[in-house]
Protein backbone atom coordinates (compact mmCIF):
# COMPACT_ATOMS: atom_id res chain seq x y z
CA UNK A 1 0.00 0.00 0.00
CA UNK A 2 1.43 3.74 -1.18
CA UNK A 3 0.88 6.76 0.28
CA UNK A 4 -0.89 8.91 -2.33
CA UNK A 5 0.79 12.17 -1.20
CA UNK A 6 4.60 11.26 -0.65
CA UNK A 7 6.33 8.17 -1.49
CA UNK A 8 5.58 6.52 2.08
CA UNK A 9 4.62 2.57 1.54
CA UNK A 10 3.83 -0.22 3.97
CA UNK A 11 2.29 -3.85 3.85
CA UNK A 12 -0.43 -2.94 6.53
CA UNK A 13 -3.22 -0.59 4.98
CA UNK A 14 -3.93 0.86 8.64
CA UNK A 15 -0.37 2.53 8.51
CA UNK A 16 -0.98 3.75 5.68
CA UNK A 17 -4.08 5.28 6.58
CA UNK A 18 -2.22 6.60 9.51
CA UNK A 19 0.67 8.28 7.66
CA UNK A 20 -2.25 9.93 4.91
CA UNK A 21 -3.53 11.78 8.03
CA UNK A 22 -0.12 13.71 8.60
CA UNK A 23 -1.38 15.11 5.33
CA UNK A 24 -4.55 15.72 5.32
CA UNK A 25 -4.65 16.93 9.03
CA UNK A 26 -8.00 14.50 9.63
CA UNK A 27 -8.91 13.92 12.90
CA UNK A 28 -11.75 11.41 12.94
CA UNK A 29 -11.48 10.20 16.73
CA UNK A 30 -13.22 12.46 19.03
CA UNK A 31 -13.16 12.76 22.90
CA UNK A 32 -16.75 11.99 23.78
CA UNK A 33 -16.09 14.88 27.25
CA UNK A 34 -14.47 17.26 25.46
CA UNK A 35 -14.71 17.13 21.86
CA UNK A 36 -11.22 17.46 20.93
CA UNK A 37 -10.29 15.41 17.99
CA UNK A 38 -7.01 13.08 16.98
CA UNK A 39 -5.69 11.93 14.41
CA UNK A 40 -4.92 8.38 16.07
CA UNK A 41 -7.28 6.36 18.56
CA UNK A 42 -4.21 5.56 20.73
CA UNK A 43 -3.76 9.19 20.93
CA UNK A 44 -7.34 9.59 22.19
CA UNK A 45 -6.81 6.99 24.59
CA UNK A 46 -3.84 8.43 26.10
CA UNK A 47 -5.72 11.66 26.16
CA UNK A 48 -9.22 10.34 28.01
CA UNK A 49 -6.81 9.35 30.69
CA UNK A 50 -6.96 13.09 31.55
CA UNK A 51 -10.53 12.90 32.24
CA UNK A 52 -11.06 9.39 33.61
CA UNK A 53 -7.41 10.12 36.00
CA UNK A 54 -6.71 6.77 35.07
CA UNK A 55 -2.71 6.42 35.99
CA UNK A 56 -1.79 2.96 34.39
CA UNK A 57 2.13 3.66 34.83
CA UNK A 58 3.20 3.58 38.67
CA UNK A 59 6.82 3.82 39.96
CA UNK A 60 8.52 0.94 41.57
CA UNK A 61 10.11 3.65 43.85
CA UNK A 62 7.52 6.35 44.73
CA UNK A 63 4.25 4.99 43.66
CA UNK A 64 2.98 7.92 41.62
CA UNK A 65 1.75 6.96 38.95
CA UNK A 66 1.47 8.42 35.22
CA UNK A 67 -0.86 8.21 32.37
CA UNK A 68 1.88 7.31 29.87
CA UNK A 69 4.57 4.96 29.94
CA UNK A 70 6.99 7.82 28.61
CA UNK A 71 6.09 9.58 31.37
CA UNK A 72 7.34 7.16 33.75
CA UNK A 73 10.26 6.35 32.01
CA UNK A 74 11.47 10.35 32.22
CA UNK A 75 10.51 10.12 35.86
CA UNK A 76 12.16 7.15 36.51
CA UNK A 77 15.49 9.19 35.68
CA UNK A 78 14.81 11.38 38.94
CA UNK A 79 15.72 8.55 41.17
CA UNK A 80 18.99 7.72 40.61
CA UNK A 81 20.89 7.64 43.62
CA UNK A 82 17.84 9.11 45.89
CA UNK A 83 16.50 5.51 47.32
CA UNK A 84 19.40 4.98 50.15
CA UNK A 85 17.16 2.52 52.68
CA UNK A 86 16.55 -0.93 51.46
CA UNK A 87 14.02 -3.61 52.74
CA UNK A 88 16.22 -6.00 54.46
CA UNK A 89 13.29 -8.62 53.28
CA UNK A 90 12.72 -7.75 49.66
CA UNK A 91 15.80 -5.36 48.80
CA UNK A 92 13.26 -2.81 47.32
CA UNK A 93 14.89 0.33 47.73
CA UNK A 94 13.35 3.86 49.29
CA UNK A 95 13.88 7.73 49.92
CA UNK A 96 13.37 7.96 53.60
CA UNK A 97 14.00 5.43 56.60
CA UNK A 98 10.07 6.08 58.14
CA UNK A 99 8.49 4.91 54.26
CA UNK A 100 10.92 1.90 54.39
CA UNK A 101 10.26 0.95 57.90
CA UNK A 102 6.24 1.26 56.79
CA UNK A 103 6.77 -0.67 53.65
CA UNK A 104 8.78 -3.68 56.44
CA UNK A 105 5.22 -3.95 58.18
CA UNK A 106 4.38 -5.77 55.24
CA UNK A 107 6.67 -8.14 55.76
CA UNK A 108 6.53 -8.26 59.76
CA UNK A 109 2.24 -8.65 59.75
CA UNK A 110 1.90 -5.41 61.47
CA UNK A 111 -0.77 -3.88 61.51
CA UNK A 112 -1.57 -1.40 63.75
CA UNK A 113 -4.88 0.17 62.01
CA UNK A 114 -8.25 -1.50 63.54
CA UNK A 115 -11.53 -1.21 62.39
CA UNK A 116 -13.69 -0.64 65.24
CA UNK A 117 -17.18 -1.86 63.12
CA UNK A 118 -15.75 -5.63 62.92
CA UNK A 119 -11.77 -5.30 64.20
CA UNK A 120 -9.98 -6.57 61.16
CA UNK A 121 -6.50 -4.63 61.17
CA UNK A 122 -4.46 -2.97 58.48
CA UNK A 123 -0.85 -2.21 57.50
CA UNK A 124 -1.79 1.41 56.42
CA UNK A 125 -4.37 3.77 56.97
CA UNK A 126 -5.89 4.64 53.57
CA UNK A 127 -6.42 0.77 53.31
CA UNK A 128 -8.67 1.16 56.87
CA UNK A 129 -10.57 3.70 55.51
CA UNK A 130 -11.63 1.91 51.96
CA UNK A 131 -12.51 -0.91 54.28
CA UNK A 132 -14.55 0.87 56.59
CA UNK A 133 -16.78 1.70 53.48
CA UNK A 134 -17.74 -2.07 52.89
CA UNK A 135 -19.71 -1.52 56.14
CA UNK A 136 -20.90 2.00 55.30
CA UNK A 137 -22.01 1.35 51.78
CA UNK A 138 -20.36 4.66 50.90
CA UNK A 139 -19.77 5.50 47.34
CA UNK A 140 -18.06 8.85 46.93
CA UNK A 141 -16.49 8.43 43.43
CA UNK A 142 -19.34 9.04 41.12
CA UNK A 143 -18.92 7.99 37.09
CA UNK A 144 -19.26 11.38 34.99
CA UNK A 145 -20.63 9.62 32.10
CA UNK A 146 -23.28 7.06 33.95
CA UNK A 147 -23.63 8.20 37.06
CA UNK A 148 -22.68 4.98 38.51
CA UNK A 149 -20.82 5.39 42.18
CA UNK A 150 -17.88 3.89 43.69
CA UNK A 151 -15.99 3.13 46.83
CA UNK A 152 -12.84 3.39 45.43
CA UNK A 153 -10.87 5.74 43.01
CA UNK A 154 -9.25 2.85 41.36
CA UNK A 155 -12.70 0.97 40.83
CA UNK A 156 -14.16 3.39 38.80
CA UNK A 157 -11.04 4.57 36.86
CA UNK A 158 -11.23 0.73 36.16
CA UNK A 159 -14.79 1.15 35.21
CA UNK A 160 -14.62 4.49 33.38
CA UNK A 161 -12.36 2.14 30.82
CA UNK A 162 -15.39 0.70 29.63
CA UNK A 163 -16.55 4.02 28.49
CA UNK A 164 -13.33 4.84 26.88
CA UNK A 165 -12.08 1.15 25.43
CA UNK A 166 -9.14 1.86 26.97
CA UNK A 167 -6.63 -0.93 27.50
CA UNK A 168 -3.97 0.33 29.41
CA UNK A 169 -2.22 -2.96 30.33
CA UNK A 170 -0.53 -5.12 27.64
CA UNK A 171 0.76 -8.88 27.60
CA UNK A 172 4.42 -9.03 27.89
CA UNK A 173 4.58 -12.18 25.70
CA UNK A 174 1.94 -11.79 22.93
CA UNK A 175 1.17 -8.07 23.00
CA UNK A 176 -3.08 -8.30 23.54
CA UNK A 177 -4.18 -5.59 25.64
CA UNK A 178 -6.43 -5.47 28.89
CA UNK A 179 -8.35 -3.00 30.82
CA UNK A 180 -7.54 -4.46 34.42
CA UNK A 181 -4.34 -5.86 35.39
CA UNK A 182 -5.83 -8.52 36.99
CA UNK A 183 -7.32 -9.53 33.39
CA UNK A 184 -3.22 -9.33 31.97
CA UNK A 185 -2.35 -11.58 34.91
CA UNK A 186 -5.04 -13.96 34.53
CA UNK A 187 -4.39 -13.96 30.79
CA UNK A 188 -0.30 -14.36 31.36
CA UNK A 189 -0.70 -17.49 33.33
CA UNK A 190 -1.83 -19.19 30.13
CA UNK A 191 0.95 -18.65 28.22
CA UNK A 192 2.97 -20.50 31.21
CA UNK A 193 1.27 -23.66 30.90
Amino acid sequence: YICTFCNYSSVILTNVKKHIRTHTGERPYSCTVCSKRFSAKTNLNVHFRLHTGALPYECPHCKKRFNQKRNLRQHLMSHEHEYPYICFVCHKSFSTKGNRNLHMKIHSGERPFECSICNKRFNRKYSLQKHIRTHTGERPYPCTVCEKRFSSKANLNVHFRLHTGALPFECPQCRKRFNEKRSMLLHLMTHNK
